[in-house]
């Protein structure tokens, strides 16, 4: 495979991701086959930050896979705390199992650390983000606010020495339902 670009997504590269995420999300039983739509909502949303959607993509411009992050709030009786949802990351088929996922996640995780970001929550498969640095959330007292296996329910903290430990229920803004 050629020089793999990992840049922020720009409008005219939006129908080209709407492909990546469609294919990458057919055969995953979890899908609704609606990660697309969550998409758009996330990106007409007052807190979307285009720095926190990438595209992975060859030096000829073909977008091979797509990610992003969103804000999501993390509250408890005591405190809440913005921190980031991942969601969706998306590779074609065809190249998955290449190392384009990690590159975009930790791309993201990256560009979340640079503007203060704390954490990060992600709903998926535990093997695979256990490999990135991310574990059970519930082990930090963070819970999803739905029904869902606690080993897919993960969360990971940027800094290595947190100034603050985060406790409480993930709060998902409306357009996540």
């Amino acid at each position: 495979m050629t020089q793999l670009l990992i840049g922020t997504i720009v409008e005219s590269e939006y129908e080209l991701a709407k492909e990546v995420v469609q294919q990458s999300f057919l055969t995953e039983a979890q899908s609704n086959g609606k990660e697309f739509e969550l998409i758009g909502k996330i990106r007409k949303s007052l807190t979307y930050n285009a720095e926190l959607e990438v595209v992975a993509k060859t030096e000829s411009g073909k977008i091979l896979g797509h990610a992003m992050m969103s804000e999501v709030t993390i509250n408890s009786d005591e405190q809440s705390n913005t921190v980031l949802a991942l969601a969706p990351v998306s590779v074609l088929p065809q190249y998955q199992n290449k190392g384009i996922g990690k590159a975009l996640i930790e791309a993201l995780e990256y560009r979340a650390y640079e503007n203060g970001y704390i954490g990060v929550v992600v709903l998926g498969h535990s093997e695979y983000y256990r490999k990135l640095g991310y574990h059970i959330a519930s082990d930090f007292e963070i819970y999803a606010p739905f029904e869902v296996p606690d080993e897919n329910f993960m969360f990971k903290y940027l800094w290595d020495h947190p100034t603050k430990e985060i406790r409480g229920t993930v709060h998902y803004p409306e357009y996540f339902q």
